[in-house]
Parts: C-alpha cells; sequence; structure tokens
C-alpha cells in the first residue's frame, strides 16, 4: 500500500497542476454594477459600465485588453496587466494613461481608495496640456496579481460615476 501510494503521489501531483493550469479553465470576470440607461463593459478581471450612448474606439483599444470607450459627456480606459509586487502611488502611470488622455498630462495628486477585492488602490487627478482636468482609478488585487488602471476624461459627474462602476475579481 505504501508503495502503491508512494508511486501514485506525483501522478496525482502533477494532475492537480495540470487541471489548475489547464487553459480551458475560465479566466475570472465580474459583473460591474449597471446603472439605468448604462451599459456594462465586461473584462476580465476588472468589469466598469459606460452609458448607452458611448461606444468602443477602436483606435484606442487593442488586443490585449486595453478598451476604451466614449460618448456625450467623455470617455473612458481600462488598461488590466500584470503585477506580481505590490505597486506605489507615486509610481509613473503607464504608457496607456497618455494613451487614453491623448495628451501630455501632470499627476496633480493622488488619493488613497477603498475598493472591493484590491490591496491597495488610488484615486488620481490629472491635470492635461490644454488645463482640462482628468482622473484615473488604479487598484491592485493581490491574490491574482491584477493590475487596473481606470481613467476617465473630463471629470463630470457622468466620469465619476463611470470611475464608481470598477469591479475587480478576486
Amino acid at each position: 500500500m505504501w508503495l502503491a501510494l508512494l508511486a501514485l503521489s506525483p501522478l496525482c501531483i502533477g494532475l492537480a497542476v495540470w487541471a489548475s493550469s489547464s487553459p480551458s479553465r475560465p479566466l475570472p470576470t465580474v459583473e460591474p454594477p449597471v446603472p439605468s440607461g448604462w451599459q456594462a463593459v465586461r473584462g476580465i478581471y476588472a468589469s466598469f459600465s459606460v452609458p448607452k450612448g458611448w461606444a468602443l474606439e477602436n483606435a484606442l483599444s487593442d488586443q490585449v485588453g486595453d478598451v476604451y470607450y466614449s460618448g456625450r459627456g467623455g470617455g473612458a480606459g481600462e488598461s488590466v496587466t500584470e503585477a506580481n509586487h505590490e505597486p506605489s502611488a507615486a509610481a509613473t502611470p503607464p504608457v496607456m494613461v497618455r494613451v487614453f488622455l491623448q495628451e501630455n498630462y501632470r499627476v496633480a495628486g493622488t488619493a488613497s481608495l477603498g475598493l472591493h477585492n484590491a490591496a491597495v488602490a488610488w484615486l488620481y487627478r490629472f491635470r492635461l496640456a490644454d488645463g482640462s482636468a482628468a482622473a484615473a482609478v488604479h487598484a491592485w488585487v493581490r491574490s491574482s496579481g491584477t493590475d487596473a488602471w481606470l481613467v476617465v476624461s473630463p471629470v463630470n459627474r457622468t466620469t465619476r460615476e463611470v470611475l464608481r462602476t470598477l469591479t475587480l475579481a478576486r
């Protein structure tokens, strides 16, 4: 019995590892809150909502999951990557922030933010080259290594609501 257990243990462990890393396993998605008259933008590891009149902007979206929606009242872009360590609010925002904002910016301030499933999250305020304001939520989920940015411009009631709909998977 003991020899059979020893012989089968590596096989069982190998099967468990294979099953947990199988590409057929669905990646985690989450349902964001969807206010009346809005649509969900479902993503892997992070989702958000935008007004129904907003449309996907293909020129600012790509095949690796960066998406940008815009319409009456503004625009919102989401970028989700992997980070194995906790990011800092003082770190330079990724290139996608500049792509989404479509012009140069400076960070005007950051504030810590509580966000469900996030180990850390910050609200960023940006000042654009033309003098207008933009904002972003940067959140990191420890268990999945998800590093999510949701960028909105300009800052108004609609885009602040977009930021509030950001939802993260564990």
